[in-house]
């Protein structure tokens, strides 16, 4: 696929496709759910621009009052297209699955024992935090006339969180009592691919002398 957009991308240009609306209130949007690391602002105007020069949105100045003109965005034909087409790329492929907590996990070696265990602390007990919110809201969203789509999604974020906070909890009970626990290479794959590529060396080898 040769437009493959980034998820936040996707997700504004998303927004922008249920109905117009300017970029300030796009950044508002996006942040209204996210408790810990927020998307800058200039990001999601960055983002509008580029999904502009794109074609894939475009602008129409609007009146606010006594408030400065705004720029309302509304998605074009190409743009709800490509929404099509990513969706279908994305659902029918397993997503990437190096997140940012896996990432951490695979570097943490570089951080001292007593400010891993410390970090790792700090995110356990945000996550226990935002998995309270999620119970709370996945409880007072039981009428019959709730989207099913929100019911799922509050589902698959709880499950997520839980999930982490189990892994975070074993990581911390092996920095507690590995002294290994530093020692792996970065990325831990590293020592298998260095023998796939020998291994390779010598097929090749074997290849060029059996031709001759």
């Amino acid at each position: 696929m040769n437009e493959v957009l980034s998820k936040t991308a996707l997700l504004i240009l998303g927004i922008i496709a249920n109905e117009p609306i300017n970029p300030y209130a796009i950044s508002k949007l996006v942040n209204f759910k996210r408790t810990n690391i927020k998307i800058p602002t200039q990001t999601v105007y960055g983002i509008v621009n580029m999904l502009k020069k794109r074609g894939l949105i475009s602008g129409k100045w609007m009146k606010n009052g006594n408030m400065p003109d705004k720029t309302i965005y509304s998605i074009t034909p190409k743009g709800e297209e490509l929404i099509k087409r990513n969706l279908v790329y994305w659902l029918a492929n397993p997503h990437e699955i190096l997140t940012e907590l896996l990432l951490s996990i695979i570097l943490i070696g570089y951080l001292d024992k007593e400010t891993a265990l410390r970090t790792l602390k700090e995110h356990q007990v945000k996550t226990e935090e935002a998995i309270a919110v999620g119970k709370a809201l996945r409880k007072s969203r039981k009428q019959t006339d709730d989207s099913h789509i929100r019911k799922i999604s509050i589902e698959y974020i709880l499950n997520t969180l839980q999930v982490n906070h189990k892994t975070v909890d074993t990581l911390m009970k092996t920095l507690e009592t590995d002294l290994r626990w530093a020692d792996s290479p970065v990325p831990w794959w590293r020592d298998e691919f260095l023998s796939y590529k020998k291994t390779r060396k010598k097929i090749q080898r074997g290849k060029s002398h059996a031709e001759r």
